[in-house]
């Protein structure tokens, strides 16, 4: 029987294939208590299957080529790294001792308190970072029974279908020929979904119930674009799937002819296209795609991928290789986007947590200078002899702005780096988008980010499915804010960049040339895109096309409009995937 779930986008791509279901059950544990004299061989019997844990990672790493350098390699590294952590450790053997416990039991009771620490936490992120222990708690929960993990022999079609998976499952079922994945529940922040983006294997997850719905050896379709996912399609459906993957790879063929395309409107308006980065692996695909620098190097990921936040060397390691790889003048770092709900695996939130409205971005730098210092003097070392775009986010009032120059300033003067640097702000947050004027006498640049200025505008949690449909681009309130930005820095002399989802929308784009943005920031898979977009349209038109836009009342009237003034006016010239993603955009 045909089913059709709509989940989360995670990794690019599209397989058709059989289904083969993944059965992860949690261990059921139950409490045991022991004498004494059993305590010792208790914690041995824990010591020896955190060992056979270790050893399996081990021998999953050196199974992968050397030559690769993928994300993959770095969360296996996290996992080996989290089981040689004596914190998590010494807390199960003391719970062994104190509580005289069976050590299954010990280890249910460290991971539940860990997880009583952040019950209050709302952001994915950090849920996702505690997922990760939990996995690792299974694995020697696992060993503890002297469980042994076999990975069948997978055919080449197979795509995986599963509540949940891990990290380290995506890298052995990838390397026995799994092509897609589908599951349950997951998020685009958790480490498999980072894993699979970086093996490229299509990906979606967030589908609540497709393991309720599918069979071993089922006929199964995934759109790692749309997150689209159908089981037991038709007959003919599944020749067109067939179809729609072999367009798909010729699509790709044709990006990266685009990606060779400067960043200009057919009518001479020079646009930068650039590429925003979460980890230092994409930067190969940023220059296979036609990045024309790094709108945004997003940090966050390299500070909660480890048990502790990393030092100074390490962050300036990571800092180069962004500044070094892509032959590019420009190269923006944005500070750590943490706090209040985003910690690293070893630290524990506090309990008093607003998630969205907290102490994160620019307020927790600030909150914790020592931090935020080793942060800015780490990226001012990498700077070599470019000078590097410091961008800072979340920030809503000017003294944030002022004090964070202070800090860099120091630390400049220190490293001799004075003229190395420039400093930018996210205008994500309606106050610095009402102050913008202001903001741009103390900044080099500006940088939109239209994911969290769009849902702290509207008051709507774009990851809810009861208010999503509220979340758009194309409210009018959206658009006048944006354009009201881009004057601003103008006035002042300053460049502004859109660097959120906006900046890749086909639909949206014509509208920020109409209004003067000086660059887009992207996913790098996106670029070739909007080059192609941009070499097609003109400046002249998307102003009128704005101006049209900002006459109409609610975001349906100008939806509706755009779309039919993009594909009216240019849709001759788009390649037929362009204009069908631009009439169903939302």
């Amino acid at each position: 029987m045909r089913v059709e779930r709509n989940g989360i986008a995670i990794s690019p791509g599209i397989a058709v294939g059989k289904v083969v279901i993944l059965d992860r059950s949690k261990t059921i544990v139950r409490r045991t208590g022991i004498d004494e004299s059993r305590i010792g061989p208790e914690k041995q019997r824990f010591l020896s299957a955190v060992k056979r844990s270790k050893n399996e990672l081990l021998s999953i790493k050196d199974k992968l080529d050397t030559e690769e350098t993928g994300e993959h390699h770095q969360i296996l590294s996290f996992n080996i790294m989290m089981l040689e952590d004596d914190l998590l450790s010494e807390k199960v053997l003391k719970h062994i001792e104190s509580e005289r416990v069976n050590a299954g039991w010990a280890i249910n009771s460290v991971l539940t308190k860990k997880s009583e620490a952040f019950k209050d936490v709302e952001d994915i992120y950090m849920k996702e970072r505690l997922a990760d222990i939990y996995y690792l708690g299974e694995r020697i929960l696992r060993n503890l029974r002297g469980a042994h993990e076999d990975i069948p022999a997978l055919e080449e079609d197979s795509i995986l279908v599963t509540h949940d998976i891990s990290a380290l499952d995506v890298v052995q079922y990838a390397k026995h020929k799994a092509i897609g994945i589908a599951t349950d529940i997951g998020a685009l922040t958790s480490h498999s979904a980072i894993v699979a983006k970086s093996l490229g294997i299509p990906a979606v997850m967030g589908l609540e119930d497709i393991t309720l719905r599918a069979s071993p050896g089922d006929s199964i379709f995934i759109d790692g674009f749309t997150g689209t996912v159908i089981l037991d399609p038709g007959e003919r459906e599944y020749v067109e799937f067939k179809k729609r993957k072999s367009d798909y790879l010729d699509l790709e063929k044709k990006l990266l002819q685009y990606a060779k395309l400067p960043g200009r409107t057919k009518d001479g308006k020079e646009i930068k296209v650039n590429a925003n980065i979460e980890i230092t692996e994409e930067l190969n695909l940023a220059m296979c795609y036609g990045a024309e620098g790094i709108g945004m190097y997003r940090t966050e990921f390299l500070f909660t991928n480890s048990v502790y936040f990393p030092d100074e060397e390490k962050q300036l390691e990571n800092y180069e290789k962004v500044v070094s790889t892509l032959n590019s003048p420009e190269v923006t770092i944005r500070t750590l986007d943490i706090g209040g709900d985003k910690f690293p695996a070893g630290m524990e939130p506090s309990k008093r947590l607003n998630p969205a409205l907290g102490l994160r971005g620019i307020r927790y730098s600030l909150d914790d200078v020592d931090t935020f210092s080793t942060q800015v003097r780490a990226i001012l070392r990498s700077s070599k002899d470019k000078r590097i775009r410091i961008l800072i986010p979340m920030v809503s009032k000017l003294s944030e702005i002022i004090d964070t120059k202070g800090i860099i300033s120091a630390i400049a003067r220190e490293l001799g780096k004075e003229d190395s640097w420039e400093i930018g702000v996210m205008i994500e947050t309606p106050s610095a988008a009402i102050i913008a004027s202001d903001i741009a006498e103390e900044v080099d640049f500006l940088s939109i980010g239209t994911n969290d200025l769009i849902q702290y505008t509207l008051a709507v949690d774009r990851v809810n499915e009861h208010v999503s449909y509220l979340y758009t681009p194309f409210h009018p309130a959206i658009l006048r804010l944006i354009k009201s930005v881009v004057e601003a820095g103008h006035e002042k002399g300053v460049p502004v960049s859109v660097c959120g989802e906006m900046a890749s929308q086909l639909s949206c784009v014509p509208l920020l040339v109409g209004m003067g943005v000086d660059e887009l920031s992207m996913n790098t898979h996106s670029i070739p895109k909007v080059k192609k977009l941009l070499n097609t349209i003109t400046e002249k038109d998307s102003k009128r096309i704005l101006k049209h836009s900002l006459g109409l009342k609610t975001e349906h009237e100008i939806r509706k409009y755009v779309r039919r003034a993009i594909v009216s006016k240019w849709g001759g010239s788009f390649p037929p995937e362009f204009v069908i993603e631009i009439k169903s955009s939302v």
